[in-house]
């Protein structure tokens, strides 16, 4: 049985692209656990927020009205254009220099070089938490800084960044990822195949992919993810106290988060296996990974 996990997770390593689906509220012009191809526009509505897997541990999310395209789905190059509208990343632990996630938004390009939170909108950069460059590799920014280009790359110290429906989704869907997580992690509780390795499982009971490190670590929201077979408390209240929304963004606290009632607060039943598609509608044929010891789902490859 080991064997057999082992193979079906060297298949999900080798196979998956960034580019995955894993969340829709509202109107948009992709469906969960589409696999978008390069080039391929991800498009919301006026009510509509998209949450995209770039590399594991790493997520774009769009807002309203927002439009933007993978340009290269290699997890070690990983680069997005936003066209237009609001877009945020939440980059996880294996973002650095020799592994940037490049961002183009207008006539800027920046690569994010740090664990962190970043909005881009409008050939603007907002640094949230962490650290980017500039395109020319040579300007580094942190925390608080706001970047734009016009005729050479410019910036400026924000005194105060106001708190948007993007920025409360995203951590909304941050606090989901880690309870997917948690209940992986019990549920493979003992399996030798999962150690020190980052990976993308699907949870069934939350219906969308969950990141799984190698070894333990915090979201950029303050969230704790688990590996495998680590010493944890096993129960949904044990995720520390994470950062909020308002504190990241030194934001004024009152923007209403964007209502999704498909994920509630309870777990409910385990799913059927979901049916991915391509961007053309075509049903594709996914691969099989384990979403406990006994039940397998399936997800989209490439």
């Amino acid at each position: 049985m080991a064997v057999f996990f082992a193979a079906l997770l060297m298949q999900y390593v080798v196979s998956i692209k960034a580019g995955l689906v894993n969340h829709v509220q509202g109107s948009a012009n992709v469906v969960a656990l589409e696999s978008v191809r390069a080039g391929h526009s991800i498009k919301t509505g006026p009510d509509g927020y998209v949450e995209i897997l770039l590399r594991p541990g790493s997520f774009l999310r769009l807002g309203e009205n927002s439009e933007a395209t993978i340009d290269d789905t290699d997890l070690a190059t990983v680069k997005v254009t936003i066209v237009r509208g609001p877009a945020l990343v939440e980059a996880g632990e294996r973002v650095g220099r020799d592994r940037p996630i490049t961002i183009t938004t207008g006539n800027l390009t920046t690569a994010i070089i740090q664990t962190g939170i970043y909005r881009f909108e409008n050939g603007q950069a907002t640094v949230l938490q962490g650290k980017l460059v500039t395109g020319d590799s040579k300007l580094t920014y942190a925390k608080g800084w706001q970047v734009f280009y016009k005729d050479n790359y410019r910036a400026r110290k924000a005194e105060k960044i106001q708190e948007t429906s993007l920025d409360l989704y995203s951590q909304q869907r941050s606090g989901m990822i880690a309870q997917a997580n948690l209940s992986l992690t019990n549920s493979l509780s003992g399996s030798p195949t999962y150690n020190s390795f980052d990976v993308w499982l699907f949870s069934a009971n939350l219906h969308c992919f969950t990141f799984i490190p190698g070894t333990n670590v915090r979201s950029p929201y303050g969230y704790r993810l688990y590996a495998v077979n680590s010493r944890i408390a096993r129960n949904y209240a044990d995720y520390g106290s994470p950062a909020t929304a308002s504190n990241n963004t030194s934001g004024g606290g009152n923007t209403a988060a964007p209502q999704d009632n498909s994920n509630s607060g309870a777990v409910p039943a385990p799913a059927p296996a979901p049916t991915a598609s391509t961007p053309s509608g075509q049903v594709s044929t996914p691969g099989t990974y384990v979403d406990s010891k006994n039940t397998a789902v399936g997800a989209t490859v490439r």
